[in-house]
């Protein structure tokens, strides 16, 4: 990375066309924010030809983005996951069930041969994906763990936030002590 000078503005033109030739030069992306503060501060002059040959291979597809998953907000989360959620906590009760029947209907014959089957809350995880796979998005999920681990972080984040471990003796109720 490029050294600035102490007395320039960070978010100055000449500082940001600094660092985008030093982020070039590494073989990296010019941040997006920084692309089109250095756009918008050109307004009505020409860019710089750096800034246009990036551009060029960027429009060209010749620039990759960064490999690994994209950052979602909670509430992009909530929204994708929540519905998943709810429809695993209705499934499982009744996968639940129907393994309990089958199992004690397999006990009963005397020719039973054991399979590995899946278990109620995996059959569960399989039947929310499978309905919910385009409405919220869950085709891109790799595996049944990655849509239980959502699931869980979904419901943890909702407990941390309804319940706060900031003083865990506090009543709502309660108000400031008064120094009497």
């Amino acid at each position: 990375m490029t050294s600035e000078p102490v007395f320039e503005d960070p978010n100055s033109l000449s500082s940001l066309l600094q660092r985008a030739a030093g982020i070039r030069a590494a073989g990296g992306r010019i941040p997006d924010l920084d692309l089109a503060t250095i756009i918008e501060r050109h307004r009505g002059t020409e860019l710089p030809a750096a800034i246009i040959e990036y551009l060029a291979q960027h429009f060209r597809g010749e620039i990759k983005s960064a490999r690994g998953p994209k950052m979602q907000s909670d509430a992009e989360k909530d929204f994708r996951f929540g519905p998943a959620d709810n429809l695993y906590r209705r499934a499982l009760p009744i996968f639940e069930y129907l393994a309990k029947r089958q199992k004690r209907q397999v006990s009963k014959r005397r020719n039973a041969t054991s399979a590995a089957t899946l278990t109620p809350s995996e059959h569960a995880f399989d039947y929310v994906i499978k309905k919910l796979k385009d409405e919220c998005d869950l085709g891109t999920l790799s595996t049944r763990r990655s849509l239980a681990n959502a699931i869980s972080e979904r419901r943890r984040k909702i407990e941390e936030r309804e319940f706060p471990t900031d003083q865990p003796n506090s009543h709502p109720t309660d108000g400031p002590e008064s120094a009497a």
